[in-house]
């Protein structure tokens, strides 16, 4: 049920923090909060399915890429995406613990 239970929690988070964003006016960085709301949406979806493993695990791997690459490069400016060196360790923790509770679920659960 780990996985279940990250996605569910992380679902929450990113799309309170992509509607809180957005209502606040924060539009210097459209780019990267519509990918927080976007990705939290689908967190959320995934946690109530049979695929949450499959999500946390490709979640994970993506983000712990991103800060990886982040890291090694600086501030990256990824197209309409600006991602600062605090963002990219916040991707490096967040894309491990996601990939890791991924990797230690069971295959296929069933989420209730």
């Amino acid at each position: 049920m780990i996985a279940v239970w990250i996605c569910r929690v992380l679902g929450v988070l990113f799309t309170a923090a992509g509607v809180v964003t957005f209502v606040a006016g924060d539009s210097a960085d459209f780019a990267h909060n519509t990918v927080h709301l976007v990705s939290g949406l689908a967190a959320l979806g995934f946690g109530f399915t049979g695929w949450a493993r499959a999500f946390a695990v490709a979640f994970g791997g993506a983000y712990l890429t991103l800060g990886a690459v982040g890291l090694a490069l600086g501030e990256l400016h990824a197209g309409p995406l600006h991602l600062m060196t605090g963002d990219n360790v916040f991707h490096v923790g967040l894309g491990s613990v996601v990939l890791l509770g991924g990797l230690l679920s069971r295959h296929r659960q069933v989420a209730r």
